[in-house]
């Protein structure tokens, strides 16, 4: 299936947070959750092995420390003068011969078989496996310490918890608006409720066409999409879907999707809304924002 080059789609079940307390619950929850043992010194060079790793890296203020990141991470500015250690599976003796004494990975946007290899040779792995915005939180937390900055992440966490809140409130105009996340065009992917894009098109106060029975990232006939008949149609934009999409819709098959023929379709950038790092907040800001007509 061809995606964004940078896409972190993982597997798992959604967070079941609800509201501005449940939320700050969980705050508190992360404070006590299993985390990583750390060494007694914070590690001082730092290797993130995907792009949702750097970007909760750099949000916690740790670039200074990050001697390694994925290759794509160009939106990132913090990145900006990084060694380039690969994509989904990185250059291990790249890695290796940057001597960090902390790897952060993400569980489903890098390569499994090469962190353990890693891990193999004796280096610290942390793995990042946020499935929603409540994971994406928790993986902060869980980051922050084994980066010794507890009380940074604490901060984030709480900053991060806020916003949810209140895009929550703010989406909930959005009250029975069917919406559909269209991943990618041709064949059809969508985001389903289990997906963390699906947790956010839920925060947005969106009701998502996609049966949960569906899956995580079905692919679907335009039959299924036209019976489906969504109001809103949500997608992300990246420089490498952006030709397929502009192709795909004007394929005549679109048209038995209403929402596409009125152009009733919401575009975020891919970056924001295919990433569960910090920035996935920013996502559902967006999308809570947006007049429906």
């Amino acid at each position: 299936m061809p995606q964004a080059r940078d896409c972190e789609r993982p597997r798992g079940s959604r967070g079941t947070l609800s509201g501005r307390l449940a939320l700050l619950s969980l705050g508190f929850a992360l404070l006590s959750s299993p985390v990583p043992t750390r060494s007694p010194a914070p590690p001082r060079r730092v290797v993130a092995l995907a792009p949702s790793a750097a970007e909760i890296l750099f949000a916690l203020g740790a670039a200074p420390r990050v001697v390694g990141v994925s290759d794509f991470t160009d939106d990132l500015p913090e990145a900006a003068g990084k060694e380039r250690v690969g994509g989904f599976t990185p250059d291990l003796e790249r890695v290796v011969a940057l001597a960090p004494d902390l790897v952060v990975v993400s569980k489903d946007g890098t390569d499994r078989a090469a962190y353990e290899k890693l891990e193999a040779l004796g280096l610290t792995i942390v793995v990042t496996s946020g499935t929603s915005l409540a994971g994406v939180l928790d993986d902060v937390a869980r980051v922050g310490h084994a980066l010794g900055e507890d009380d940074r992440a604490w901060s984030l966490v709480l900053a991060l918890t806020k916003r949810i809140a209140a895009a929550e409130a703010l989406g909930r105009s959005h009250s029975g608006t069917r919406a559909l996340a269209l991943i990618w065009p041709d064949p059809p992917v969508a985001a389903g409720e289990e997906s963390f894009v699906g947790d956010v098109v839920k925060r947005a106060g969106f009701t998502n066409v996609v049966p949960e029975s569906a899956g995580e990232w079905p692919r679907v006939s335009f039959e299924t999409l036209a019976a489906w008949n969504p109001d809103l149609v949500i997608r992300p934009d990246t420089p490498e879907n952006a030709e397929a999409f502009a192709r795909a819709f004007t394929d005549t098959r679109w048209r038995l999707v209403k929402a596409v023929g009125a152009r009733r379709i919401v575009v975020l950038p891919g970056n924001l809304l295919e990433r569960p790092g910090p920035r996935l907040v920013e996502a559902l800001e967006r999308l809570a924002a947006v007049n429906v007509p």
